[in-house]
């Protein structure tokens, strides 16, 4: 039998809300009196995103680009997350290509996000098991340095995983590389563009927001400033257990590259998994009534696929795993 056991500590610390007594839901969720309701049930749900560093020739830095693309199938086949996320992946052959390898497990995608113009498109491809009841994107109107010959931006698409009462939405993005010359106003003023994306008008609904955010989460300024601009959101890293600074995805030792010189000179954590909760957030008071679920995070790793030794890209992905929700109920 699923275990659906879940204390008030672990709620409070996935919807963000930390109060000094966690003996009563009631000042937990900021609700004094009214029909209030806690409720678990077994929802397994699981995420992935991998930064692919597809590059179009002859800016790409590895040495097997055919054989990366053959082993990040094969891994996705064999973890079976519900929903893919990949970046960098620009050719539109090659998505193609992933696409129909795994037509089978993941009937549904989104991609791009791409203007009329003669950039290349954001590169990003989106995979679902689930039905797609919604989807949306918008490409970021500043950039800096050879970002700026891509649409990058953000994509949107709406599920409703097997088990949950509700659906979830999933935000997609792959961001201002922050080195640059203006890197760091231009990654800022982005994620300004992310946030407004994000609230509206899908308030009121669970989120989560994956890729690469191109944010160093071993600098307490910069990761301040993801968490603050992105309007508070729960990084599943740290959720864990796990500080902020650990969990690398983009290393020095990294044997991805045909020149060793191209390695970056630090290990930073660029990518991530993040927990948005919509109406969780606003003070109680003004909820209508229903039923508001919070997924509860199981487990989240990095994730590290090699092929003939090699690593297929310069960055690592990351897997996280959701065993159950918690529903919250105000009838």
């Amino acid at each position: 039998m699923s275990n659906t056991m879940l204390s008030l500590r672990r709620l409070a610390e996935h919807i963000g809300h930390m109060p000094q007594d966690f003996l009563s839901l009631r000042k937990l969720l900021g609700h004094p009196s009214g029909p209030l309701k806690l409720s678990v049930r077994f929802a397994p749900f699981s995420i992935m995103t991998y930064n692919m560093a597809l590059l179009v020739e002859p800016f790409y830095k590895g040495t097997d680009r055919e054989g990366a693309i053959a082993e990040i199938v094969a891994r996705i086949k064999a973890l079976a997350p519900d929903v893919v996320g990949l970046c960098e992946v620009f050719d539109d052959s090659e998505r193609t290509k992933i696409r129909n390898e795994l037509r089978d497990l993941y009937p549904y995608f989104q991609e791009g996000p791409d203007e009329p113009d003669w950039d290349e498109d954001g590169g990003l491809l989106l995979l679902s098991k689930h039905s797609i009841l919604a989807a949306d994107y918008t490409v970021f109107q500043d950039s800096d340095g050879f970002d700026y010959f891509a649409n990058k931006g953000m994509i949107f698409i709406r599920i409703q995983p097997v088990s949950w009462p509700d659906t979830l939405n999933i935000f997609f993005s792959h961001t201002q590389d922050i080195s640059t010359n203006d890197g760091v106003n231009t990654l800022y003023s982005q994620l300004n563009a992310m946030n407004n994306f994000i609230a509206w008008p899908w308030r009121g609904q669970q989120h989560i927001i994956m890729g690469d955010l191109n944010i160093p989460g071993e600098n307490p300024q910069h990761y301040a400033q993801l968490l603050s601009r992105l309007g508070a959101p729960r990084d599943c890293w740290t959720l864990a257990g796990n500080q902020a600074a650990s969990g690398h995805t983009f290393v020095i030792d990294n044997n991805f590259y045909e020149d060793s010189e191209d390695r970056p000179s630090n290990n930073q954590r660029l990518d991530y998994v993040l927990m948005k909760a919509g109406t969780h957030l606003v003070p109680m008071h003004i909820m209508t009534a229903g039923t508001y679920l919070v997924p509860m995070l199981e487990d989240i790793k990095v994730l590290k696929f090699q092929r003939n030794g090699r690593f297929i890209s310069d960055h690592f992905g990351v897997h996280a795993s959701f065993d159950k929700i918690a529903l919250i109920n105000y009838n």
